[in-house]
């Protein structure tokens, strides 16, 4: 399995095509904290074929999230890069139609 992205408590890392892809695609310049926020894309990640890895443990009943991790078989990693432009332009369609 690739690693596409790894999200620490601290740190955030890319997959070189990951970070192409957003800026060539849309602009986006995922070192931006403030304007980019790539948990809030994990559906579109796993609806691209992406595997979710989180890292957490629990405090009675509380949960406390270390790091999520998001991986890619390499068979699949063309067909992730394809599709996953797809499944964000449709979720844009969608918000824009609410």
């Amino acid at each position: 399995m690739e690693t596409v992205i790894a999200i620490g408590a601290d740190s955030v890392t890319y997959a070189d095509r990951l970070r192409s892809l957003m800026s060539d695609e849309y602009g986006v310049d995922v070192d931006d904290q403030e304007s980019f926020d790539p948990v809030s894309l994990l559906p579109a990640f796993v609806l691209s074929g992406a595997s979710v890895d989180t890292d957490a443990h629990a405090h009675d009943e509380q949960v406390h999230v270390v790091g999520i991790t998001v991986r890619v078989a390499p068979e699949m990693l063309d067909a992730f890069y394809s599709t996953l432009p797809e499944v964000l332009v449709a979720d844009e369609e969608d918000t824009e139609e609410d």
